[in-house]
């Protein structure tokens, strides 16, 4: 009788334990991975309207994905790794005009575009600027800077005093006495050249002081700023000449 209620038991809880042994087997098996998708290359030759292929031409492509890069010698640029998709691609260079168009890409096919740019006009350089205009032609000049000085001598409480010596086309010549430190100048258009005749003094330049003596020539370009400052109890005296704008508007 014993033997008879364990086999029912047995019975009864077989298709139990079989469901449960099949369960765990199905557990332990690993899901199975998505399939990849495929992926392929893009290929694109760059021409111009003649047929010649262009090198050095930037591409950029957007879309699924996005990418970018320089066209080689042969005027082709590969991308690989691309998705299927619609993608937008830009050409652009110096030398083409710049151009858009959209490319498909089937999955398991390379993409083969063939692109055709017009090239950019050549932009003409700039003309040269205009000389400055010349002033008019003075008259043949020889004279004596010292009995010049004698005559034009500055006084003890003027601080400045310009007398004029020869002025011809674009060149202004001056008799220039200091007996003070004079106010920053700049010529934007002219050359200043300064020649020491008497006295001491320096000359700023460049947040330099370069010495002023009897026999001092100093040349100073267009467009940078100068000081001169006069040291001592005599007048600082120098020729001053002015290049490059007409003499009779120099200032």
């Amino acid at each position: 009788m014993r033997t008879r209620i364990l086999l029912c038991l047995c019975a009864a809880l077989l298709p139990g334990l079989v469901a449960n042994s099949a369960g765990a087997q199905q557990a332990k098996q690993p899901k199975a991975k998505p399939a990849a998708t495929d992926r392929t290359t893009m290929l694109m030759t760059v021409t111009d309207p003649v047929g010649w292929t262009l090198p050095a031409v930037k591409v950029s492509v957007t879309g699924p994905l996005t990418r970018e890069g320089d066209t080689d010698e042969s005027g082709t640029l590969r991308l690989t790794g691309i998705r299927p998709g619609t993608y937008r691609a830009r050409f652009s260079g110096e030398a083409v005009v710049t151009f858009e168009r959209e490319i498909l890409v089937q999955a398991g096919r390379a993409a083969e575009v063939d692109v055709t740019l017009h090239l950019a006009e050549e932009k003409p350089e700039p003309p040269p600027p205009p000389p400055p205009p010349l002033g008019p032609a003075g008259q043949p000049l020889a004279a004596s800077l010292i009995d010049l000085v004698e005559r034009e001598l500055i006084g003890r409480d003027d601080p400045r005093r310009e007398s004029l010596v020869a002025c011809s086309g674009n060149t202004r010549s001056t008799l220039l006495q200091l007996n003070q430190e004079q106010p920053q100048r700049l010529y934007a258009g002219a050359e200043s050249m300064l020649y020491v005749i008497a006295g001491q003094g320096s000359a700023r330049i460049d947040a330099r002081d370069l010495p002023l003596l009897p026999g001092s020539f100093v040349s100073v370009p267009r467009s940078v700023p100068y000081t001169l400052v006069k040291s001592g109890k005599r007048p600082l005296i120098m020729l001053s000449i002015l290049s490059g704008a007409p003499c009779e508007q120099a200032q």
